[in-house]
């Protein structure tokens, strides 16, 4: 029921000795500026929730059906999956 404008957004993922962090602009302002390394020019991504309610395993080609039209259009996505959401960045 919030604002997707409001939503604080953190993802951390660690593979293989990599860390990735995703974060919302105003999450970003909590860390020292000198301490994260951002796209190379900057740009923001905007969070697209897909779905109202968790979506079931069985639920299939969802990513397809959002990543095709995008891949199209030659826009560029980071796609989030977790237990209860699913986030299209784009």
């Amino acid at each position: 029921s919030q604002d997707l404008d409001s939503i604080t957004f953190f993802s951390f993922s660690l593979i293989e000795g990599y860390i990735s962090i995703v974060m919302d602009a105003e999450t970003q302002k909590r860390f020292p500026s000198d301490l994260l390394l951002t796209s190379s020019t900057g740009e923001l991504w905007r969070m697209v929730r897909i779905g109202g309610q968790p979506l079931g395993f069985d639920e299939c080609g969802i990513v397809a059906q959002i990543a095709e039209p995008l891949a199209a259009a030659d826009i560029s996505a980071y796609y989030i999956s977790t237990f209860n959401f699913d986030h299209a960045l784009v």
